[in-house]
């Protein structure tokens, strides 16, 4: 039997793989479609935002030196009010003659040639058409001027950005309508196992059956990260069908196909034997890693890759956060995700040799401090303390015993959710 390998180990294995294996194909899409997915290209500002000088609030626009020289004279400043101008008008109105006046203006309207200043309509008095200033004027108060958000050519998202709705409002701003991104992931999803319900009409199981949750967990998390689900299936233990699947899924022309169960050391276990049968490039099967040892990760003739995660619920949830999800960002030329450290709350005792990725609540505290604290219900088969997690705890290999108040890596549930700078 070959020696477990190191969660470090599986990483080299995976970052030479995806090497060669970059995933560049692009397309181009409506600006609201872009959600969840990568910008292929930088993407610059070609306008500025504001186009042009507007109010930052409803008052007056006004000459600040003409207000500010009457009241230094009288103590304050009566104009008449001599023109109007709402959010939508034309910006090209301008002062028609020398005289102090001062002009209505709502917020987002554009400021007219000639004044540099607006008031606050709660800081004067009207009366009629005359508005009376009590206090001296700042030169551009109270302006948006042109370009003090967007400039021409400024960045507006990057390279490989996964584009999520705050990235939409800035793009929609610049005026994007479409956006040039990379192409999601295809993959195939298979679960395996004669456990599985497959009828979807009732909430009813048969004696010995189980609910499928993989498949939906699956299926959702893959779309977060940047992936299509163009082919799955359920699959019996039965080695006809499943070599049927991985023929559909070659027409299919996936480019990563993801099982659940039939990888560890049962009788039923036959994905690893039908992979190397079929000529597969076995790069790791069984990692020191604590849930979810019995992993596989293969590499077909035709260039598919294949992820054979266990079939419990937390095991395969961790296969595909902590191997799938970091091949899939080396591919993309994303960054590698920052370490963030919490102070955990409680001490953990974990069998020593092992990276182990546990289920945990992060949290601040009343300093500001993170703070995770490891969940009861550490089960790869316990999904109800999965569903209580906002994080992944991660327990180094070399430790047996950890207390409270030690640092340790947490990551998201979804990557970058929770990217500091």
């Amino acid at each position: 039997m070959k020696p477990l390998i190191s969660y470090q180990q599986t990483l080299e294995i995976l970052t030479k793989v995806a090497h060669n294996h970059k995933w560049d194909k692009q397309q181009t899409v409506a600006l609201p479609l872009a959600l969840n997915h990568m910008s292929a290209v930088p993407v610059k500002a070609t306008i500025q935002v504001p186009s042009f000088d507007n109010s930052a609030m409803d008052g007056f626009a006004v000459v600040a030196e003409d207000v500010n020289q009457l009241i230094q004279q009288h103590g304050t400043a009566k104009l008449q009010i001599t023109g109007r101008i709402q959010a939508g008008d034309s910006d090209e109105v301008r002062i028609e003659n020398s005289e102090a006046q001062a002009w209505e203006i709502m917020t987002g309207a554009p400021v007219p040639q000639g004044f540099d200043a607006v008031v606050p309509v709660e800081a004067v008095h009207t009366e009629g058409d005359y508005v009376t200033f009590e206090k001296a004027v700042k030169l551009n108060q109270n302006i948006r001027k042109a370009g003090t958000d967007y400039d021409f050519g400024q960045a507006v998202v990057g390279a490989n950005q996964v584009i999520q709705a705050q990235h939409i409002m800035a793009l929609a701003t610049v005026g994007v309508k479409n956006i040039d991104i990379k192409q999601p992931v295809p993959v195939a999803l298979f679960s395996t196992g004669n456990e599985l319900s497959d009828d979807t009409a009732t909430a009813d199981l048969a004696a010995g059956k189980i609910h499928n949750s993989n498949q939906p967990y699956l299926r959702a998390y893959l779309s977060q990260i940047d992936c299509d689900v163009t082919f799955e299936a359920n699959c019996q233990d039965d080695e006809a069908a499943f070599e049927l699947l991985l023929n559909q899924a070659a027409e299919k022309q996936v480019k990563i196909i993801v099982s659940t169960g039939a990888v560890s050391m049962g009788r039923y276990d036959f994905i690893p034997s039908i992979l190397k049968k079929r000529g597969a490039t076995i790069h790791f099967h069984k990692a020191k890693v604590r849930p979810g040892k019995p992993i596989l990760f293969a590499e077909l003739p035709d260039g598919t890759l294949y992820f054979g995660l266990p079939g419990n619920p937390i095991a395969a949830a961790s296969g595909a956060r902590f191997f799938l999800t970091p091949l899939l960002r080396m591919m993309k030329n994303m960054p590698h995700e920052p370490t963030i450290l919490a102070k955990t709350l409680c001490d953990i005792d974990k069998k020593q040799g092992f990276r182990t990725f546990a289920k945990a609540q992060l949290s601040l505290s009343k300093t500001g401090q993170l703070q995770a604290n490891m969940l009861t219900g550490q089960g790869s088969f316990q999904t109800h303390s999965f569903a209580e997690s906002n994080c992944w705890l991660v327990l180094p290999e070399e430790a047996e015993h950890i207390a409270a108040g030690e640092y340790l890596a947490v990551l998201p549930m979804i990557p970058g959710s929770l990217s500091v700078s």
